[in-house]
């Protein structure tokens, strides 16, 4: 499982404060792929009359292309009272292991304490930006773990001392904790980069 989780409700209380009459709404890159058919609408009913397009891809007739020189609202998806886009995989394996065990490409990562791996299904392909680790966290349950090694194509592995979960658990990538500003940060990427190298395969789901 690798979804996007993108909040209608947050969406348009969200735009709805940014909303006006001489701004356009940044929908270029197909809303950073998260589907102009869809944002536009809501955009719409939140205020919104004009929207900048990329040429060929992405257009809605629920708002006008606006003006060569009309300001542009960018950064929509970011909110600090509202999470609206949660990027999830699942836990598709774990194992106990003792201290010392390296893990990963190069073996350059090596768990300091008898702990236990959780190997979660999403990785560089499906938008996990490989300059997230080390350092980057996901959160399974109520907890954030961190990466460790390298992030692979189709998975990546978290350290997580005392997890006790079923395989089949969600693991937020980013969401409401941590979030996708927190991965910004950890990837030395913008956020509107990260939403966008999302992959086809990541499910987008409105809610």
């Amino acid at each position: 499982m690798r979804q996007a989780l993108i909040s209608t409700a947050a969406l348009g209380a969200h735009l709805s404060t940014l909303a006006g009459s001489e701004q356009a709404l940044d929908l270029r890159g197909d809303a950073y792929g998260l589907g102009a058919a869809q944002v536009a609408p809501i955009a719409r009913d939140a205020g919104f009359r004009y929207a900048r397009y990329s040429p060929g891809r992405g257009h809605s007739n629920a708002l006008a292309p606006a003006p060569d020189d009309m300001p542009l609202v960018s950064e929509w998806f970011l909110s600090d009272q509202h999470t609206i886009v949660s990027f999830r995989a699942e836990v598709v394996a774990l194992k106990h292991v003792p201290a010392g065990t390296t893990v990963s490409y190069g073996y350059e990562y090596a768990t300091g304490e008898d702990t236990t791996l959780a190997l979660i299904s999403a990785g560089f392909a499906d938008g996990v930006p490989r300059t997230g680790s080390p350092g980057a966290r996901i959160r399974v349950g109520d907890t954030t773990y961190p990466i460790a090694g390298r992030i692979a194509m189709d998975q990546c592995v978290i350290d997580a001392p005392g997890l006790e979960c079923a395989v089949g658990e969600p693991a937020i990538i980013w969401g409401d904790d941590p979030t996708v500003s927190q991965w910004a940060l950890w990837s030395a990427r913008p956020e509107g980069a990260l939403l966008s190298h999302l992959s086809p395969r990541v499910v987008r789901t409105w809610i």
